[in-house]
């Protein structure tokens, strides 16, 4: 079965769904991209991100976070961070908030980045809270080990 998918642009000023935006027109105005993908068969909700996460950025990545955990209902979440450049102070904070929030609702969640992502979360000990893989299919793994244990 296909997974389904929700598409959207995220931006400090709006949530709302846009439809598909180009590489290009991100770098133009250093909006922030999030996908959404539903998998039926691995029950997880996968939020792919990528942009830069700077302090301009961060309200804009919080909602985005928020709307992987809407109403509590997934209990599985995958935040795909591979195709992010840059982590500011900010977006580190955010996610530590997540995975605070998320151990309060029981979600098993994994974070998957490349190493603008992942030697931050590393350098300041945020791996010690946020459970971390380099790819996505690791992600999956690891999070059917959490919901499990």
């Amino acid at each position: 079965m296909k997974p389904s998918r929700t598409s959207f642009r995220v931006t400090p000023l709006t949530a709302k769904p846009t439809g598909h935006v180009t590489r290009d027109a991100l770098n133009r105005d250093r909006g922030l991209r999030m996908a959404v993908e539903f998998a039926p068969d691995a029950d997880a909700t996968v939020g792919r991100i990528s942009g830069d996460i700077d302090v301009l950025a961060a309200p804009a990545f919080a909602l985005a976070l928020a709307h992987l955990t809407d109403g509590g209902s997934r209990s599985r979440i995958i935040v795909d961070m591979t195709a992010v450049d840059f982590v500011g102070i900010s977006g580190l904070s955010i996610l530590s908030e997540f995975a605070e929030s998320a151990r309060r609702q029981h979600i098993a969640w994994v974070l998957a980045g490349n190493r603008a992502v992942l030697r931050p979360v590393e350098a300041i000990g945020l791996d010690a809270i946020i459970p971390t893989c380099r790819t996505v299919r690791d992600a999956f793994e690891r999070v059917e080990k959490i919901a499990h244990s």
